[in-house]
Order: structure tokens, then C-alpha cells, then sequence
């Protein structure tokens, strides 16, 4: 009888150990987010992506046909919030200084251009991790 309780333990650490580690190998590794980009003073709108790279963040922008990759370095800000300066993947010789700013508390993302009237706002689903 006491191989019984000790088998029913031993089972029952075993499916506790694999369901933890299952739902920590299906979290989500960064975000997406929905919105709208301006650029020479007309709206569209736009899908990205938030992904850790090395050393970087990549955001990777989908505008209508047209795809771009950005890289930032993130930190977190004051008040449940995170920002980052970066820049523009390929440089085609435009100046391109970006600023972010992304709210955890109510998943608000926004980025502008410092040398350009681009702007990109929108919501976002996920998590991020830094």
C-alpha cells in the first residue's frame, strides 16, 4: 500500500512539472500591434511586430504592400512605460533618428521621427520582455 501512495506522488509531481513547463513554452515573445503610419502628410494603415534581436529590438512594419525593419534600444521609463531611440534598418540617406514610447498599462504604442513628419501610433497585443 505505501508503493501506491509513493507511485500516486511521484505521477502527480511528474504532470505538475510537465503542465508548468508546457505553459512557459507557449508564452508569447513579443508583440503585435495595429495602427496607423503617417508619412508626407497621409494615413495607413499598418501591422508590426516587436521582436528581440541581438543587441536590438527589431520592429518590423507592414504597410500596405511595403515592408520595413527598424532596430531600438529599449528601456523601461517611469510610470509603467518603456522607450527607445533607434533607427531605420537600411539607411537610403535620409536622416532617420526614431523615437518610441510604448505604455504597459494600456498597451499604447507610439513612435515618431525626429528628421521626418513620420509618425506610427497604435494598440498592441503580447508581452515584452526586457
Amino acid at each position: 500500500m505505501n508503493k501506491k501512495y509513493t507511485f500516486l506522488i511521484l505521477l502527480i509531481i511528474l504532470l505538475t512539472f510537465i503542465k508548468i513547463t508546457l505553459v512557459h513554452s507557449i508564452e508569447e515573445k513579443g508583440l503585435f500591434c495595429k495602427g496607423i503610419y503617417w508619412s508626407k502628410h497621409k494615413p495607413e494603415y499598418a501591422e508590426w511586430s516587436i521582436t528581440k534581436g541581438v543587441p536590438k529590438y527589431n520592429i518590423n512594419f507592414k504597410i500596405n504592400t511595403l515592408t520595413k525593419i527598424a532596430k531600438f534600444s529599449i528601456r523601461k521609463a517611469n510610470g509603467g512605460s518603456i522607450i527607445g531611440t533607434g533607427g531605420w534598418d537600411k539607411k537610403t540617406g535620409e536622416k532617420s533618428s526614431l523615437t518610441i514610447f510604448y505604455s504597459l498599462t494600456n498597451k499604447i504604442f507610439r513612435m515618431q521621427s525626429r528628421y521626418s513628419d513620420t509618425r506610427v501610433e497604435g494598440k498592441c497585443i503580447g508581452k515584452i520582455n526586457l
